[in-house]
This record gives C-alpha cells, structure tokens and sequence, in this order.
C-alpha cells in the first residue's frame, strides 16, 4: 500500500461515505456528520498528531455509520489506522446499551488502548461536546444530552495527559456543556 496522501485519501473516503448522514439540530439546522469529523481529524492534527492519527480522526465513524468494515480501512489505509479505527469503534455488546452504561463501558476499554487512540477519542468526545454544549440535535432528549457530556467526562479522564491541549479543549466544552445541562 502507498503511504502517499494518506490523510487527504482518508478526507475524501470519509467525505463520501458519510455525505447522506446528517443531523437536525434543535434551532433546526440540518448539520451533515462531515462536520463533525472534519473537527475531530482538526483537533488531532492541532495537537500534534501522527500522519496515522490524523487518518483514524478522518475514519473514526466510518465503521459505526457506513457501510465500511475494518477490513476496507486496513486495505486502504494499513494496518495501524486500522487498529486505531479499531479501538475507537463500539464492540458490538456495547450498542444496546443504556447511554450511561456504554460511556462507562468506553471509559474502561480505552484505558487500555494505544496514546493514538487515546488521542482521537478526547478529540472525538471534545468534538460531541461542544456541538450538545451549543446546538444538539434534536434526536436526543435534554437528560440524554447531560447523561452523555457525563459519560464523554469519564472518557476524558482516561486520555488525560496525552496532549495538554486536548485536556484543555475538553474541559472548556464540558464546563460549558455542565452550565446548560446541570445549571446551578
């Protein structure tokens, strides 16, 4: 496999394969998923991020919202953005779950994972928390959106330390997200 443009190969694989996803937001706007990797692969390369990390950031979603399997990441992008798509991905007992349940169950499976991994999960959870911070979309339920800024919490916590600037995105979303959703 040639290495060559891995990252923008992975822009555009993620820019296709997520195009009909989207979102309604609360205030009514239609948000297309692109968005929100598009942030994430941002938030991992502004942290210093690997040519493979910055990748993953590109695919995270693919296996979880696309027709796209682990295998077609491998064959494209190699077998080290695969392992990270790997570690970021939901197993498949997760996916029933009660919300709280499966942030905690995240929290505890990437604590044994790679720094790479790590590192586009805090990007990730940033990511999801600023958009429920400022515009969620309407499919989740307000005690939904607090549950998940709660869980997304304890899975910063486990990436801690992987990039300081990371840290710092990610507790200036949950304060903000905590001032809408748990105000005091």
């Amino acid at each position: 496999m040639i290495n060559k443009n891995i990252i923008s190969r992975a822009q555009e694989f993620a820019r296709n394969a997520h195009e009909p996803i989207f979102a309604i937001t609360i205030a009514g706007v239609k948000r297309p998923q692109i968005m929100h990797i598009q942030e994430v692969a941002d938030l991992v390369w502004a942290s210093g991020g690997s040519d493979e990390e910055i990748t993953a950031a590109w695919l995270h979603d693919s296996v979880e919202d696309t027709q796209t399997s682990l295998n077609d990441i491998e064959k494209h992008f190699g077998k080290m953005v695969m392992s990270i798509v790997h570690g970021l991905t939901d197993l498949d007992e997760f996916k029933n779950l009660p919300l709280p349940e499966r942030k905690r169950r995240q929290a505890e499976r990437v604590r044994s994972e790679s720094d790479s991994v790590r590192r586009v999960k805090i990007a990730d959870q940033t990511s999801n928390v600023r958009f429920l911070a400022t515009d969620p979309t309407n499919s989740m339920t307000f005690d939904e959106c607090g549950q998940y800024i709660q869980g997304a919490k304890l899975i910063a916590d486990e990436c801690k330390g992987i990039s300081p600037l990371l840290d710092k995105l990610f507790n200036e979303a949950y304060l903000k997200g905590l001032k809408r959703y748990f105000p005091s």
